[in-house]
């Protein structure tokens, strides 16, 4: 059914006292057949489940109790959350107002039709806000045996005006916010301490499983601790999943604390419609196992930030690599046929039009190539690029696309897997990649997890007989030379809607792009966070658990002050 969302900004402080939505005359109409239900999500299933997949259309269940009810659905003509959030950089109060211009009553086949809403709210403005003192900009979270490999980090920020503090998790969990429920939850609680009284922007985890052979990666359904150098939030949504957002996501409504456990009964993001989602402070991780990652990484930063690559060719350069995620699409402005995933690469390469001269399609489509192959992927990537869009379908080590073949049954393009990366030879001409599949960005996997998967035929970290140690997206940062200074992926299934590509999984990765090539997001937390943020004010997300799973599962693996092309690049005007 149709909804239109209208977002409203208020300072932070602000009490929403009411808010009213005054409707026009109602029309009745009685119609011809029945209103279909919205089809559930598809996942971008995970490459070794859908070799023989050819049929990745719509599927809508019925509920013959709702379509034999007298009840109007949606039961109301309009609701309203109100959320906290960073909107441009600023702390703020947000009211979503979801207006319903039809609604349907199933039994007697009518729809209710409004032409106009006319809005009113009631607010009090905050009374003598005092902004937090800004002593730092960002705060690294890591354990003490990171502390002095991150140092030089620490000093490279504060000389670029980034004002940078190390908290320890084991300080943390001793010294501060022993109320916290689990070892999650206190690290969430020093950083809403931070937030508040240091006026910190920016969260950086440093810190992922302390094995590359074998852990128990969770304690129980919500969190996992033992095996981690800094702690990870599972949601309890589907299967389960980590979500970092957990750690950005302070508030929700006018400023109370966003616990992510809104029926207090320490099950974490099960009820996914009572969440805020809004990230309060721009977050990253650097799941590092070791201290020569830390090296590596902390390296790769002082690099990329010390030369002006916006200047550079070969940052002006961004690859996009695409497909049949699910289907052709046909109709106006498709030119006959054009595969989903194509149409989406070309969606985010008209959004960077600003800043990218040198586009670089390696579509399934091309021939005779560049085509979505380890050799054409590799060729071209070795070359520098300042952005990389994979859009398809993936697992924990591997990304693949399809094509149509002689029979017109989709088939592997041939795609990129971790074991390619020493392939990869573009030195210091690092890009930000974006990856749209599955479990690209699962962060939790081992050598002998991924080994002894198949064991209860669950495959609870989609290697699928493979064996892999750490995942896609994350290996690309953790490539001593060469490799990617940033990196985003799914924590577990990417999902979209084959009849409406740009939705969902796709969305939050095309928003990334359109905060850097329109919004001229200058850090990478702004484009990243900046992408939920715009899903958020954008979409109506009420009533569906996919724009939930969507946001919740969508990994950021770098620097959130990361500044965009190195040196200071200007606006775009």
């Amino acid at each position: 059914m149709p909804s239109y969302t209208k977002t409203f900004i208020y300072p932070r402080g602000t009490k929403i006292k009411n808010v009213e939505c005054i409707i026009s005359d109602v029309k009745t109409q009685l119609i011809d057949g029945k209103i279909q239900p919205t089809p559930e999500p598809v996942k971008l299933v995970s490459i070794k489940n859908t070799i023989n997949q050819k049929n990745t259309i719509d599927e809508s269940i019925e509920d013959s109790e709702i379509y034999s009810s007298l009840d109007l659905y949606p039961d109301r003509w309009f609701d309203y959350k109100v959320h906290s959030g960073l909107i441009d950089n600023e702390p703020s109060i947000i009211l979503k107002v979801n207006c319903y211009p039809v609604r349907y009553l199933p039994k007697e086949n009518t729809i209710h039709i409004v032409d106009s809403f006319d809005i009113k709210i009631t607010y009090e403005e905050p009374v003598n806000q005092k902004p937090a003192e800004k002593l730092y900009d960002m705060v690294i979270i890591a354990p003490r045996r990171f502390v002095v490999n991150l140092l030089p980090l620490v000093g490279h920020k504060n000389l670029r005006g980034i004002h940078t503090k190390i908290q320890t998790v084991e300080s943390i969990n001793k010294e501060y916010f022993k109320q916290g429920r689990d070892k999650p939850e206190r690290i969430k609680l020093f950083i809403k301490f931070a937030e508040q009284n240091w006026g910190i922007h920016y969260v950086l985890l440093v810190g992922g499983l302390k094995s590359h052979i074998y852990a128990n990666d969770r304690e129980n359904s919500s969190y996992g601790d033992k095996a981690w150098f800094v702690p990870v939030r599972y949601t309890n949504i589907d299967e389960g999943f980590i979500s970092d957002l957990y750690y950005a996501d302070l508030y929700k409504g006018e400023g109370d604390f966003e616990d992510w456990d809104p029926n207090g009964n320490n099950v974490f993001a099960e009820n996914w419609e009572e969440l805020d989602l809004f990230p309060d402070v721009y977050y990253g991780r650097l799941p590092c196992r070791n201290k020569f990652e830390v090296n590596t990484i902390v390296r790769k930063i002082k690099n990329y930030e010390r030369s002006s690559h916006w200047k550079e060719d070969w940052f002006n350069k961004m690859i996009v690599v695409g497909g049949i995620t699910f289907q052709n699409l046909t109709g106006p402005g498709h030119n006959g046929e054009e595969p989903d995933g194509e149409w989406l690469c070309n969606i985010t390469l008209d959004y960077m039009k600003s800043l990218i001269k040198y586009p670089v399609r390696i579509f399934a489509s091309n021939w005779p190539g560049p085509r979505p192959t380890a050799g054409d992927i590799m060729k071209e990537y070795s070359k520098g690029a300042g952005f990389v869009l994979f859009q398809g379908h993936g697992n924990c080590f591997m990304w693949d696309t399809k094509y149509p073949n002689s029979t017109g049954d989709l088939t592997w393009v041939g795609g990129f897997a971790t074991y390619h990366y020493p392939g990869i030879r573009n030195g210091r001409k690092l890009p930000i990649v974006v990856v749209g599949g599955c479990h690209n960005g699962l962060f939790n996997i081992t050598l002998l997890q991924t080994l002894f998967d198949s064991s209860d035929g669950k495959f609870d970290y989609h290697a699928y007989g493979s064996i892999a140690k750490v995942c896609f997206s994350w290996k690309l940062l953790t490539k001593p030379r060469g490799g990617a200074i940033a990196s985003t992926g799914c924590t577990h299934y990417g999902i979209g809607w084959p009849s409406d590509p740009l939705n969902l999984s796709a969305m939050l990765e095309s928003n990334f792009f359109y905060k850097v090539g329109i919004d001229n997001a200058s850090t990478l937390g702004e484009a990243h966070s900046g992408s939920i943020i715009k899903y958020m004010t954008d979409v109506n997300v009420q009533g569906d658990s996919g724009h939930t799973y969507s946001i919740t599962e969508y990994q950021l693996f770098g620097d959130p002050s990361l500044k965009i092309g190195g040196k200071i690049r200007p606006s775009i005007i």
